[in-house]
């Protein structure tokens, strides 16, 4: 669990002038108190309770790390993946079961005793809602994964809700250049100045899908453009691009799960796509949910254990400035920010240790440490285990955590 080699040159006057990506911290703010995983203990084909555990995430606490509540969502669960990846100031959280295709509001109006605020409302010939992105308005763009069975390759969509769960609007990803394509759309980023949303097609099952980043108009959810990933002869880094990021000067970079690196360019007009970087393979397989702050992205390597730290300062030529490496237990995969400090909760795939951890990033040098005070008592990893004898909801044994959030 060793931090290695950085660059030397760090680029400073960058970071003062920069205006950062959709983690950058506006002011410094102190860290929130509460820490929501979304959990279950059902399994693709299994069913359990999905449910909201309730961290003590308040550094100033007695209690830092321990587990307050628990809320159960629902007894039927099988897969729970994704929430927001930042709490709205105000409202509800978003949060969704994938495999059982269910996604749920929770009502955090009281913190430590959240509150089921119902189910989303079914998109009208979609199914199985992946990641969420917050509107300034209060509404939620959401990705959908499979479409109508109709129309060949099934392909999915976005779907847009009101704050409420309320269906909106749709916009669907079939697109005639691309006949027949199994288009899976997974994450996604918005960019309200210029009115466009880019998502990346990356099928949560075993099926191969296409390998494709689209462009939407965000205000009706109109398809533009359909982009396929650029090809290495003999490299699979193109295959499966996963998550999208809104970096710096407004470029947008993909990640694959192949751990390939995408800048998209002329999102606003005239959009193309070029490679930046692919890491080494193996063993660099499993990039799942990375998150830029400043001059850096933070790229979880689930398969290779560890966290790559990317130097996007300039999006175009992005490299590798470090890693910090896990145990060969944990698979990194989920990261989201406390916004105004240096926070940062993880998670890992279902496969690894189900743990929970919080992490810090000094975004002036890249370097990632864990915080060793976020831990069971007598733990002798940090983190918070989900393999407990008993939760406060009455559930026993263990969870499989997935998307985690703080909480104001």
């Amino acid at each position: 669990m060793n931090f290695v080699t950085y660059r030397s040159a760090l680029l400073l006057p960058w970071l003062i002038l920069a205006c950062g990506g959709p983690a950058e911290r506006d002011e410094a703010k102190a860290p929130s108190p509460y820490l929501y995983v979304w959990a279950g203990t059902g399994h693709d084909n299994t069913t359990g309770v999905d449910m909201i555990a309730v961290l003590d995430a308040n550094p100033s606490s007695e209690s830092y790390g321990a587990v307050l509540t628990a809320l159960t969502v629902d007894s039927g669960g099988r897969s729970p993946a994704y929430t927001e990846s930042v709490a709205p100031a105000t409202g509800m959280l978003f949060v969704n079961d994938d495999r059982a295709d269910k996604a749920y509001l929770v009502d955090f109006s009281d913190p430590i005793f959240p509150r089921r605020g119902g189910r989303l409302a079914k998109v009208p010939g979609g199914r199985r809602l992946h990641a969420f992105a917050r509107l300034a308005n209060g509404h939620v763009v959401a990705t959908v994964q499979f479409g109508d069975s109709m129309v060949s390759g099934s392909p999915g969509g976005l779907a847009e809700f009101d704050a409420l769960g309320n269906f909106v609007r749709q916009g669907w990803s079939r697109d005639s250049t691309f006949p027949g394509a199994k288009i899976r759309p997974s994450g996604l980023a918005v960019l309200p100045d210029i009115d466009r949303v880019v998502s990346a097609s990356s099928s949560l099952d075993d099926e191969r899908s296409a390998d494709v980043v689209q462009v939407w108009r965000l205000s009706d959810l109109t398809l533009l453009k359909t982009l396929a990933i650029p090809e290495v002869r003999g490299d699979s880094a193109h295959v499966r691009p996963f998550a999208v990021s809104v970096v710096s000067d407004t470029s947008v970079l993909i990640s694959s799960y192949n751990c390939g690196v995408y800048r998209v360019t002329g999102v606003a007009a005239e959009p193309g796509i070029e490679r930046v970087l692919a890491l080494p393979r193996p063993p660099n397989t499993g990039c799942a949910a990375p998150v830029a702050i400043g001059p850096f992205m933070i790229l979880p390597v689930a398969n290779a254990h560890r966290y790559a730290i990317l130097d996007i300062a300039e999006p175009a030529h992005a490299t590798e400035a470090g890693s910090f490496v896990t145990e060969e237990t944990f698979l990194p995969h989920w990261i989201s920010v406390d916004s105004g400090t240096d926070r940062l909760v993880v998670t890992g795939q279902s496969a690894g240790l189900p743990i929970v951890r919080i992490a810090r990033f000094d975004s002036a040098t890249g370097r990632l440490t864990w915080d060793e005070r976020f831990r069971d008592t007598s733990a002798v990893l940090p983190g918070v285990s989900f393999d407990r004898p008993t939760w406060p909801n009455g559930v026993a044994g263990r969870a499989k955590p997935f998307g985690a959030v703080f909480v104001r």
